[in-house]
Parts: C-alpha cells; structure tokens; sequence
C-alpha cells in the first residue's frame, strides 16, 4: 500500500477511535424509548470549493467542485432487522469514505479497519480491538424513520476527527427523540485542519451548512449543537451567530483552552455579550479551573449558563470511542479505575441529554444529581431576557406596531442603560417611510418619535416629523418639529421652506455669530500626516486640511458650533468645537449632517 495513504487511513482512524464495548458504558445508563436508525448521506457545499479545479498546467481536474460533506444522521426509528444492528467496524468502514464519495468497496472499509487493527502492536490487544468492532452498537443501519416534530442536534467533533468521534452520546440523544447531525472535522482545502482560528470559522461554516441540510429533511424549529475540543469552539462561534439554536454544549472545548483563548478573545468571533443561546460547558480540572478558563461563559448575559467541572485531568475522556479504546490500549489502569471512567461518561451524557431535554422539549429537566463517578462542581445561573436585535425592531414594528416595540425598549432599558445607543436611527427611518407609504401616518409618526429618543434632536427626524404632521393636518405640530429641525441645521433648507408657507418668519442664522475668532485659528492635528486648520482671510473664515481639494467657508455660529457655508452634498457638515476648564478650545470634531455621526476629536496644536 502506498504509505502516504496507510499514514492518512491511520491518522484519521486512530484519531477517531473507535471503541471498546459499548456496555461498558451504556450500563450505566437509561436509553430512550425508540430504536435508534443511523444512515449516511454524501453531499456537497457548492457554496465552497475544496479540491483543485485546475492542476499546475492550468488543466482542469477531475476532482467535483464543492466541498464534501459525508452527513452522518442518528434518529428514532421503526423496530428493524436485527440483522441490520450496526456494528464498531461499520462505524470505522464509514471513515474511508468521508473525503472522497468513491472509496465505498468493501475493501476500502477494510483498509481503514485493518489500519486500525494494525495500529496496537500487540497480538492480543488486536484480537481484543476484533472482538469489539464486531459487536453490536444501539443503532440499526439504514432502519425506517419514524415521522414526528423531533429536535435537531447538530456535533462537531474535534480537530481532524470523523463524525462518528462521539457516536454513544448521538445513539443516546436519539433513542430520546432527537434528529443527530454529524460531518468530518477537515481543513478548509485539504483533510487536515490547521491549528488556527480559520479553521474554526471553517467548522462553524460546516455546522450552518449541516443545519441547512437538516432543515431540507426534519421540521423542527428546535436546535440544538454540542461539539468536543475544537468542535466545542466552533460550535460556540456557529451558535453565536445563528440566532436559532436554542441550546448549545462545549465538551472540554477549546473554548476553555487558554492556548485558543489567547487568540480567539482578540478576535471579531469572541462575542459572548451577543450570545444567546442557552449554554453549557462541561470540562476538567476540578482542582485546577484556572488551567481552563470559563471566561467566555462568564460573560455571557442573554442566556442561562451553566459549568459542570470533573475531576478529571484527561482531555480524551470526553470522546466515547477514544475512551473505550484507551481502556483497552492502557495496561496501567485497573479495571476499578477503568469503571469509574466509564461512569464519568455515562454520567456525562445524561447531562447532556437532561439539558437538551430542559431547552428543546421544556421537560424542566436539568438540575444537580449526586455524582456516581468523579467528584464534579456543578454552577448555574439564569440569563437576562436578551434585548431587542436592534435590526429586528423595524420588522417588528410593521408586524406588531410601535406600542409593542416600545414596552420592550422601556423594560430593557431598566437593566441595560444604553441599549438605545444599539438602535440605529436610520433603521426607524426607513421604516417610518413604509408605514407612510402604506397610509399608516400615526404610527410612523411614533416611529419618529422613537427615533427621537435614539438620535434626539436630530434635524432630519424633526424635519420628517414636521411633513407628517402636516399630513395629518396639524399645522401646530408640524411648525414645532421645523423649528427644531432647523435648532439642529439652521441651514436645512426644507424646513426653512416649509416654515414660509405656514407663515412663520425664519431668523436668518447670520445674525447670529460670535465675534472673538482667536482661539479658534490654528491647526487641528488628524493623525502623523493629517491635518486641518481654522484661518482668516479677507475677513471670511476658512477650514481646510491637506487632504482636502479646497477649504471650506465657515460661519461662527455659536460658541461650541461653526455652519459649512456650502450647497454641496458632499459638504453637508458641521464643526463642533470642545473646551477645557479654562474655557479654551483644545480640540474640534466634525458632525455629518446625513448621519448624525461625530468623528473623533482632532487636538488643537
């Protein structure tokens, strides 16, 4: 055999590790009450290629464009054959084929079994790995589905690992009345991931493409996904920004290693404020938590939270079949060591399957039990009611109106003071203008209106306001919102215009100006190359910078704000102006009138 392809086959095998005696384990623990089917699907993410189109030649390969995606699917079942009772070997058959869809022969599954065989070289330890791939596991190859609304759990497994890594815990979940949904943990182009954050956006890509599968088949809005290692990283990330899982679980995650969290914590995927899913972590180091931070929960708001710590130092025990097989391959362990971890797992998994049960089925399931293997910390804490997605609310106010809206903002600000900051005005903006479009004039006056408190005093909210009320026939109000408008922007031509043809006299803005210019005049500093500066010439007063094509004109409207004295759009601006305590100018900002945005302080030089 080539030995670059006995390498790979052992690699991956070896990695998975598939088993020793399911009972081991499962006497300890209660499976559900249906049968448990386990198919296997192939697929492809055309959405994201894998292999190389074109060879170093530029000839096109014959390799398939997308990215390959053997879709592992544990699920209650009809009673079937015995004879169709899945065995250890079938599991590890199934791995030579998750790269490339052909390798499917009997021989090809053979290969990847023998790989592992031949991977303990000790006689009898073979024969002993033999005599558990050939018994039987819970699931029934290819058994009839039953139909029903059942939840859908997605596993990632961890770093370059087959989808079968933590097949007890999918064979368990399912036998309760859950869909389980697995694929190979692989690199972005080739087999092997990198140890590095992209392929954990590539995992996490995997989830959302498994979910999307799993949606095209099962109808359940309920969602939940556990993943161990690396795949209780990745999961985090899937989950954090796909709002619809409602319970998400890290087995020993890297999550909680502080060599990722080094890296992952300075990155734009560490957003534990925004996470709202219901979450669970379960790891080690009972006696040393610092060794594996929980930070990420701990920050987490929006969500019920909850820590389970063994005392347990081993990594590898959190996957099922490299436990089994390391209760097989370690001759150091006596048999009472080697139970109690088989019960650390079994106890384990009923945890995993109580808190699925509390999220996605509302059984009220998920509480502290008296440990029957390894002494455990066990911490829960309920979440707040998460706010509003700040993009939701122009949808929601269309579907259910501003009322309904606005009682959640009123509740939400009690415990989260600036939620209103989250809000962009411009959202309520655009919705104001549907609910006028289809002839809902109040409600998008009171859209305004809380856009008002989002961005208050802003001229354009005011101004709008103003033509709203007109439409409604109330000139009083409409007048009220111009002038506001025009506090803001007294240059806002619309509402001047507006004013005129309700008969209302508009100050002209030039009869209002300060007079000492002094302690303005000088350079702004922007950055080490940027700079702007306030300057008189010919008795006008000019901004410029030299970065800009020509200065602009200036009127010194007030004290702390100066009006661009420009008709184009592109200068639609104002210069605010910040002093100390002493009352001198240090600094200036730049306001755009079109967003209402301020930018960063330039420091007077």
């Amino acid at each position: 055999m080539n030995k670059k392809i006995y390498f790979n086959i052992i690699t991956i095998v070896l990695i998975t590790l598939n088993a020793h005696s399911q009972s081991n384990i499962t006497n300890h623990l209660t499976f559900g009450e249906f049968s448990v089917g386990y198919k296997v699907f192939h697929t492809y993410d055309n959405s994201r290629s894998f292999f190389q189109k074109y060879d170093y030649y530029g000839n096109r390969t014959e390799y398939p464009i997308g990215r390959p995606m053997q879709v592992s699917i544990w699920y209650p079942s009809k009673l079937g054959n015995k004879s169709n009772n899945l065995q250890y070997k079938d599991y590890v058959g199934f791995t030579s084929s998750e790269i490339d869809f052909e390798k499917t022969s009997i021989e090809d599954k053979d290969t990847s079994i023998n790989a592992l065989v031949n991977s303990l070289n000790n006689k009898t330890k073979q024969d002993q790995l033999k005599k558990i791939l050939n018994s039987n596991t819970h699931a029934l190859l290819d058994a009839d589905e039953i139909t029903g609304d059942f939840p859908i759990i997605l596993y990632a497994p961890p770093m370059n690992t087959s989808a079968i890594d933590n097949s007890i815990i999918c064979e368990y979940l399912a036998s309760k009345g859950y869909v389980v949904l697995s694929v190979m943990a692989k690199g972005e182009f080739s087999q092997l991931q990198q140890r590095n954050l992209n392929a954990v956006k590539v995992q996490a890509e995997d989830l959302a493409f498994l979910l999307q599968y799993a949606k095209r088949k099962y109808p359940s809005n309920k969602i939940g996904v556990f993943g161990f290692s690396l795949g209780g990283l990745s999961n985090i990330v899937f989950a954090s920004k796909n709002k619809a899982v409602d319970a998400t679980i890290s087995l020993d995650g890297s999550i909680m290693s502080q060599g990722w969290l080094s890296d992952f914590t300075k990155s734009e995927l560490y957003n534990p404020e925004r996470f709202t899913s219901n979450l669970l972590f379960i790891g080690k180091n009972l006696k040393s938590p610092d060794q594996n931070p929980a930070t990420f929960l701990e920050n987490v708001k929006y969500a019920d939270k909850a820590l389970i710590r063994y005392d347990i130092e081993n990594h590898n025990y959190f996957s099922g079949l490299f436990l089994l097989y390391e209760m097989v391959n370690n001759e150091t362990l006596t048999e009472d060591e080697k139970e109690t971890h088989y019960k650390f797992y079994a106890e384990m998994t009923n945890y995993i399957g109580l808190f699925f049960d509390h999220y996605l089925k509302n059984k009220n399931s998920f509480k502290e039990y008296e440990p029957i293997s390894h002494d455990f910390s066990f911490q829960f804490k309920k979440g707040k009611r998460a706010p509003l997605d700040p993009n939701s609310i122009g949808q929601l106010i269309i579907e259910k109106g501003v009322d309904y809206v606005e009682t959640i903002i009123d509740s939400t600000l009690t415990y989260e003071e600036d939620y209103l900051n989250t809000v962009d005005w411009r959202s309520l903006f655009q919705t104001a203008s549907t609910l006028r479009n289809n002839n809902q004039v109040n409600e998008a006056i009171k859209t305004l209106l809380l856009a008002d408190r989002v961005m208050p005093n802003f001229y354009t909210i005011h101004r709008e306001l103003g033509n709203l009320y007109l439409e409604n026939s109330n000139s009083n109000l409409a007048a009220k919102h111009y002038q506001k408008a025009l506090a803001d922007n007294p240059r806002d031509v619309e509402s001047s215009k507006a004013l005129k043809q309700l008969n209302i006299k508009i100050p002209d803005y030039h009869n209002t100006r300060i007079q000492d210019l002094q302690p303005y005049l000088g350079k702004y500093i922007v950055d080490s190359e940027r700079y702007r500066e306030v300057y008189l010439k010919d008795g006008k007063l000019y901004l410029e910078s030299n970065y800009w094509v020509e200065p602009l004109l200036l009127w010194p409207y007030k004290a702390n704000v100066f009006l661009v004295e420009s008709d184009n759009p592109r200068d639609n601006m104002q210069i605010l102006f910040q002093f100390n305590t002493d009352e001198k100018v240090v600094s200036m900002s730049i306001r755009g009138l079109n967003s209402g945005r301020v930018n960063a302080p330039n420091i007077k030089k």
